[in-house]
């Protein structure tokens, strides 16, 4: 039975999905402040392997967990909802199914109590 990562064309659309994801965020006022002076390549890569990892694919995240890697910047649920709607928006800039940017946006929430801190 083929999983998420593959549905999803495996790393070839990650890639694109990433890319979009993080051009939407960098226009965004309301979160856009959170990536002054970030080496966007190597978020870029650290969210590559985050997605890879969770949706079933072959690279495992070897990052800080979500709550230390979110802690300092004191995220309210505001700011994990727009980051959300705009990862939402990336999948499907890149054509994927409504079930599978469901089941990629239920994976992300199930996170969503590591990531908030205010």
């Amino acid at each position: 039975m083929e999983g998420l990562f593959e549905r999803l064309g495996r790393e070839k659309l990650l890639f694109r999905v990433v890319d979009e994801f993080y051009t939407l965020l960098l226009q965004d006022e309301r979160v856009n402040g959170f990536f002054a002076g970030i080496d966007m390549v190597r978020l870029r890569q650290h969210q590559l392997s985050f997605l890879s990892s969770i949706l079933g694919g072959p690279e495992q995240y070897t990052g800080r967990s979500m709550r230390n890697a979110h802690s300092a910047l004191h995220l309210t649920e505001a700011h994990f909802d727009a980051v959300a709607e705009h990862l939402q928006t990336a999948l499907r800039r890149c054509n994927v199914s409504p079930a599978d940017i469901e089941a990629v946006m239920e994976k992300i929430a199930s996170y969503k109590e590591q990531i908030i801190s205010s």
